[in-house]
């Protein structure tokens, strides 16, 4: 797993009409599970712009 920030491309296509949620990365700790705090690095970029709004790696 990369310990970097990543690169957040995206397509030309009409924004998703609702929430995606996908595994990118499967670790190998144990399962987040519903009442549990976890530790995760993300990265919020504006589909209309391209452009980035927030990143827990800046």
């Amino acid at each position: 797993m990369s310990n970097s920030k990543p690169k957040v491309e995206i397509p030309n296509t009409p924004a998703p009409a609702g929430l995606i949620v996908e595994d990118l990365v499967v670790g190998e700790g144990q399962e987040a599970v519903s009442g549990k705090s976890v530790s995760v690095h993300y990265v919020g970029v504006a589909w209309s712009t391209a452009k980035q709004f927030d990143s827990s790696w800046d």
